[in-house]
């Protein structure tokens, strides 16, 4: 029964005081949150830390959930601000190659010689992302990993759902850019979707 409630009906109930039902929103997120926050710190442990620093903030802050709230809105606004945060307390992340839990599902599907070809595609992908301005790499983890509509991501942003397409077609013109300085293998996908938005 409570699997088929809402995101936004169980929020509400922890508001209400049955802080219980955090843990199936824990579920429900956790993973959505984790691959926000690896794809912005290329740090598997940092990114473990900051999921459940935005759920202890989730029972912190439950009071000013609101009652025509939008969870998933709500939860990457919780998300960006820790962040900000661990940004300004560590200034900086160093990159880190962290590619084991790839190569381990590319290894059992492919040929060696395709397994070589998408670990270095990945490889040189995660860099470019790394080489991104954080407002870049954020409006690409939002729109393309985490898959929210322009228009939420609009209003997590405070600006206009065309700002959001422009912010977008920007951030992934860079992104190639970025990517064939590192001289990378070819990879058409990226230039594809680049050029169509």
């Amino acid at each position: 029964m409570l699997n088929s409630l809402d995101d936004h009906a169980i929020m509400l109930k922890v508001k209400a005081g049955d802080v219980e039902k955090l843990g199936l929103l824990y579920h429900r997120y956790s993973r959505r949150l984790f691959g926000f926050f690896y794809r912005m710190t290329s740090d598997s442990a940092t990114s473990e830390d900051l999921v459940q620093n935005v759920f202890m903030r989730m029972l912190k802050y439950k009071h000013s959930y609101s009652e025509r709230g939008n969870f998933e809105a709500w939860t990457f606004h919780m998300a960006r601000n820790v962040h900000k945060d661990h940004l300004r307390k560590n200034k900086r992340y160093t990159w880190q190659e962290d590619m084991s839990g790839w190569e381990a599902h590319l290894k059992h599907n492919d040929t060696q010689e395709a397994f070589h070809q998408k670990t270095d595609e990945l490889e040189y992908l995660s860099r470019a992302m790394q080489a991104l301005s954080e407002d870049k790499r954020e409006i690409l983890e939002l729109t393309r990993f985490q898959k929210m509509k322009y228009e939420k991501v609009g209003d997590l942003l405070g600006i206009t759902e065309s700002a959001v397409k422009v912010r977008v077609h920007r951030a992934l013109k860079a992104l190639k850019e970025n990517y064939l300085k590192l001289d990378g293998p070819a990879l058409g996908s990226m230039s594809n979707q680049a050029g169509a938005d």
